[in-house]
């Protein structure tokens, strides 16, 4: 598997030339958030838990350390999450070699290890319309008027229309047009996408739209205890938290806004629409990302089984 990495003391880069903080300081809050827990992970495997992500050479490893890394990788992580940290630390590598602490032929052995294969099930669950009608109704029921109208339309996007978080964080209001029935999203790598929303989400925006004003800024805004609406932006973790507390409030089984996600895609492959078409409506660039989504579970599947004609006769 190689040798670890030897790393026995903090280590001090000069002030901006840290790769990781730089590489880190080109992503979004999300993707910060997602990479920086990665790369803290990566300098853990790499120095016995002595040194943290900030104090690690990341210019010093060479191909034996990331081989022992991709080791362990192998061995404890699922193959996606292990290959998002291969991810993370080609692009730290490629960082270091920008900012001339290392030489582009040992950056390029350094960073040539294979991805790890295989795959495993999604964590997560669909989300039914059961579930959906009772977080509704807690919103509905919210003595904050404001906040239950603001809460539910959040719901409503992030089911009808697969937004990832930080898009629904990011949604201003010159990109929403409820006549057409559309919203702009602009989602990774700066790429926009048009979706257009079922008739349910509509008007759970108009209804937060009659409490917001249609004064231009952040599309999803903060809401006072009091009831009175601060256009202020949100955040992608303050949207998690809505969904959080609005599935607590209902009584139904914990799920995450990915879950409203992956149940957006499978409802829409359930329907017939092709994998293409559902890919471009989430934003995936590569449709086999899509079809790892699909969230129908075991009735889809028995279903399958039931059209497949076998004529055994025992």
């Amino acid at each position: 598997m190689g040798k670890r990495a030897k790393v026995t003391r903090p280590f001090s880069y000069a002030e901006g030339q840290n790769p990781m903080d730089i590489y880190l300081s080109g992503l979004g809050e999300d993707s910060q958030r997602t990479m920086g827990s990665a790369l803290e992970s990566i300098a853990d495997i790499l120095s016995d838990g002595k040194i943290a992500g900030d104090q690690l050479p990341w210019h010093k490893l060479r191909s034996p350390e990331v081989n022992y890394l991709r080791g362990r990788l192998q061995k404890y992580y699922a193959p996606a999450t292990a290959n998002r940290y291969l991810s993370a630390l080609r692009a730290v590598l490629k960082e270091a070699w920008r900012a001339n602490l290392v030489d582009r032929e040992t950056m390029e052995r350094t960073m040539d290890v294979r991805s790890i294969k295989g795959s495993r099930e999604l964590s997560g669950r669909a989300i039914t319309v059961d579930d959906l009608r009772a977080v509704f109704e807690a919103c509905a029921s919210d003595e904050n008027g404001a906040l239950g109208a603001r809460d539910a339309a959040i719901l409503a996007l992030l089911y009808g229309a697969g937004l990832r978080r930080a898009e629904a964080a990011a949604l201003h209001t010159e990109d929403v047009s409820l006549p057409e029935g559309s919203i702009v999203v602009r989602g990774k790598g700066n790429k926009e996408r048009t979706v257009f929303l079922p008739k349910g989400t509509v008007q759970a925006l108009k209804a937060w739209i009659e409490v917001r004003g249609g004064s231009s800024g952040a599309f999803f805004a903060r809401v006072k205890k009091s009831g009175e609406v601060e256009l202020k932006g949100v955040s992608p973790q303050l949207i998690y938290l809505v969904v959080e507390k609005r599935h607590r409030e209902a009584g139904v089984e914990a799920f995450t806004p990915h879950d409203l996600r992956r149940s957006f895609i499978s409802e829409l492959l359930d329907d017939g629409i092709d994998l293409s078409t559902v890919a471009k409506q989430v934003g995936h660039s590569n449709v086999q990302t899509t079809a790892r989504y699909d969230r129908r579970g075991t009735q889809a599947q028995m279903r399958a089984a039931t059209r497949m004609k076998v004529p055994f006769k025992g």
